[in-house]
């Protein structure tokens, strides 16, 4: 005799059914977070070894290697101001084993100089978490006279396109500008792909002034060949006490944040850039890591995704305006 499908029977297939269904869609999220990294994780550094990006992501590296149970390795991929690594970087799977140091040189400061772009600043990109903020000090070769920025400014003033100044990022382009602005200089500008090309010309006289993170300035005060005239920041820097700030020195400062921060490419599961978040500032909170980035002049603070993807639009917003009060145009 058949068995008869009772309507309370059809009731606890439907549960039944209900609840495979919910796991079935739990499964993806459950393996996101437990197959997570399931590889070599990269972080793309947008500048050469040996400058203060690169330093501070190899020491990043290396904790949060320990941290992810995957080695971490740095990819440094340069030029363009930085449009070269946002490019790969947006262009990458996105499942969390491609990180992008981005600084502010290719989300902040392209868009304010540069019409159209290969990727987009906001859009392309998932934020993780604000990482550093760069000190700058502002360095000068030994064959130039006067000991404060004042002296040498009006030395800069009284030889018209005879001296030079480099630069290595939007940093030193902008902050340079602005001191030609507001200074009334007539200098000639020397770029370079990044900071390390700098230390040979500098140390020589080909270029007069650069803007310098403190990791290329200890290379270029052990020759005695430059020193350093003020540092762009809105206090003095523990590094170099005796250094004053762009305003001391009695010149206006800059009104931007020469920042880093993580990125992963847009679509990246929000599991995935949760667990990034958690990690990376909680390598941020070892007191060895921040003893060590603090001595590069890279003081470190955490934010939350949301907090960093804030932050990002502000920045895009104050280098458009310190652009165009600096007179670089749009092109």
């Amino acid at each position: 005799m058949p068995n008869r499908v009772t309507s309370r029977d059809r009731r606890g297939w439907l549960a039944a059914g209900a609840a495979l269904a919910a796991q079935g869609a739990l499964a993806p999220r459950a393996f996101a977070q437990s197959g997570y990294p399931s590889k070599q994780v990269r972080i793309i550094v947008p500048f050469p070894a040996a400058g203060g990006a690169d330093l501070g992501a190899r020491q990043l590296s290396t904790h949060l290697a320990a941290a992810l149970g995957k080695p971490v390795v740095v990819e440094n991929r340069a030029g363009a101001d930085g449009a070269i690594a946002a490019q790969e970087a947006a262009r990458s799977a996105p499942d969390g084993h491609t990180i992008y140091f981005a600084t502010a040189s290719s989300l902040s400061y392209l868009p304010a100089v540069r019409k159209s772009l290969q990727f987009d600043p906001v859009a392309d990109f998932a934020p993780v978490t604000k990482f550093v903020t760069f000190t700058f000090f502002l360095m000068v070769h030994e064959s130039v006279p006067g000991r404060t920025l004042e002296e040498v400014l009006a030395h800069v003033r009284a030889n018209p396109g005879k001296l030079s100044f480099g630069t290595a990022n939007s940093t030193g382009i902008l902050a340079s500008a602005q001191l030609a602005k507001s200074a009334n200089l007539d200098m000639v500008h020397v770029p370079y792909k990044g900071e390390s090309q700098t230390v040979v010309d500098l140390t020589t006289g080909r270029i007069q002034l650069f803007w310098a993170t403190p990791a290329i300035t200890a290379t270029l005060l052990k020759d005695n060949k430059t020193r350093a005239l003020a540092v762009l920041l809105p206090s003095r820097s523990a590094l170099m006490p005796d250094v004053p700030t762009i305003a001391e020195a009695g010149q206006p400062l800059v009104d931007i944040s020469p920042w880093g921060a993580m990125f992963v490419p847009a679509k990246t599961p929000r599991e995935i850039v949760d667990r990034l978040n958690r990690e990376i500032n909680s390598v941020m909170n070892r007191p060895d890591l921040r003893e060590q980035m603090d001595k590069l002049g890279l003081p470190m603070k955490g934010s939350t995704p949301e907090e960093c993807g804030a932050f990002l639009k502000d920045q895009i917003a104050a280098f458009n305006r310190a652009a165009r009060q600096a007179g670089i145009p749009q092109e």
